[in-house]
Parts: structure tokens; sequence; C-alpha cells
């Protein structure tokens, strides 16, 4: 059962007609999205809690990849696909499931409240149905996968205090350096394997990196505020905006010349994104005063 793609027409008939639903509730499961709320987080709530979200988030995406790797179990076949839908890398854990829940999972932590919660289950579990909806993951793929976010927010959860007592010792500059190496580290050591069907790790190990190199620069020389000027909330709401477009510019702008097919290009590719995230339109809106 856990291994049937026939659950895929089951979905299909017990919610028909829902394709195009499911194929844009699957976008907030992917790289871009989980960018673009970061992002916002860090412009223009709490810049120190995007952080941390995004160190969480970090640890899920690159086990997930070589989880991926190790366990190389190929995806339902094709003729389940919905149309129009792309799938690369491999089919367990599905990386939807396991990232969404470590996201959803690590906010409800943060922000303890029941419609919180309400939400975290509602897009946690309807992101996997998604993936089983269109044909891309079996049963399995999604319950291991939101099983590794559980257990990831879990270990972060209750290992934040200690590692934060011990990482205290150390600059935040050598930290993010740190970070920089583990991302550049993934990065090249994908490179060296066998590449997983019609995917890379170009845009994971290219954020990590871009991230630890946006901040230092970020701590250094902007060190900007998220509170709005003498309560003007529109401030914020331009900030949030205009970096979104600004981003998306930068994000599929460059994808002529650093395409993703090649994993060091697309690596620099979200590395920009990341520093032009982190740096770059800081250091803009502070100018701009926003």
């Amino acid at each position: 059962m856990l291994f049937d793609p026939g659950l895929t027409d089951v979905l299909r008939d017990i919610l028909p007609g829902l394709g195009d639903f499911f194929f844009l509730v699957t976008l907030l499961g992917e790289t871009p999205f989980y960018v673009f709320a970061i992002l916002i987080g860090y412009w223009a709530y709490n810049k120190r809690e995007s952080i941390i979200l995004t160190y969480v988030l970090v640890v899920s995406i690159l086990s997930e990849y070589y989880l991926k790797v190790i366990i190389a179990k190929e995806r339902p076949p094709v003729s389940n696909w919905y149309p129009g839908v792309e799938a690369p890398n491999y089919s367990t854990p599905s990386g939807h499931a396991q990232n969404s829940a470590t996201l959803y999972g690590w906010v409800t932590t943060r922000v303890r409240t029941w419609w919180m919660v309400v939400i975290s289950i509602v897009m946690v579990g309807l992101i996997g149905i998604s993936r089983i909806y269109l044909g891309v993951h079996y049963l399995e793929d999604v319950l291991l996968g939101w099983g590794i976010g559980i257990v990831i927010v879990l270990l972060c959860f209750y290992l934040e205090k200690p590692a934060r007592e011990y990482l205290s010792r150390y600059k935040t500059e050598r930290l993010l350096l740190v970070l920089l190496f583990v991302g550049f580290l993934a990065t090249l050591i994908a490179s060296l394997l066998p590449q997983p069907p019609n995917d890379n790790l170009g845009a994971y190990g290219g954020v990590t990196m871009g991230i630890a190199i946006g901040l230092i620069l970020e701590g250094r020389f902007v060190n900007f505020r998220n509170e709005p000027y003498e309560g003007q909330t529109w401030r914020l709401v331009l900030r949030v905006v205009i970096g979104l477009i600004f981003i998306i510019g930068v994000m599929y702008g460059l994808a002529p010349i650093l395409p993703t097919e090649d994993i060091w290009l697309r690596a620099i590719r979200y590395s920009l994104v990341a520093i032009t995230g982190t740096f770059v339109w800081p250091v803009i809106f502070k100018k701009l005063n926003l």
C-alpha cells in the first residue's frame, strides 16, 4: 500500500478536478517559497528568528538531499504524473513533506497559538497530499518526510539552548564562516557524486553559502532594524514588495547565464540571490529610509 502508485488514482477519484489546486499547493513546498518566506521575516518581522529558522531549514534540506541520494529510490511511473508537473531527483523521502513539516513545525514552536497549530497542520497536510495527488511520490515518501521533519524540529528545539550556550563562546562571523564551509563542502561532495536525475544540490548549497556571506556583510556594514519608523507600517510593506520583485528578478533573470543544469553555476546564482536578500537589498532600503 505504501508503495502503491494506485493511491494517486484513488485520491483523484475522491477529489476530482483538483489537479490545478494541488499544483499550486505544491509550489508552497519548493525552494523559492522558502527563500521568499524567510526573507520576508528577515526584512520586516524578526531578523534573529528568521536567521535561526534558516539554520533549521538548512539541516532539513541537506539531510533530505543526501538521504535521497543514499536511498536512490525511483519515483512512481511518469504515466501517473499530473500534466505539466516536474519532479527531479529521487523519490524517498519527499522533500516537500519533510521541509514543510520542518518549516511550519519550527514556526509553531515560536508562535504558540491554536491558529498557528491549525495553519501548520493544514499546510503540511495539503503539501504532502499534493505530492501523492500529482503522482510524483508514494505514500511512504510523504510519511517518511513528515516523520523526519518532525524529528528535526524536536531535536533543534531541545538542543537550541545548550547549542546557543556553547556557540556563544565564538564570534558570529566565525560561525558564519563555518556555515559557508558547510555549504561549499555539501556542494562539492554532491558535484563528485553521481547526479540524481534532473537535479543537483546547487540551489541548496548556493543559498547556504550566500546566506553566510550576506549575513557577515550585513552585520559589518548595515545592521538594519525591523521596526517601522514611527509606527509607519507602510514602509515595511514597501520594503517587502519591492524586495520580492528585486529577488525574483535576480533569481530568474540570471537563469540564462547561470543555468540550473550545472551544479556550480546554479550554486552561484542562488548565492547571489541570498546575498542580495540578506545584504544588498538591506543596504538599499536603509538608504531609502524604508
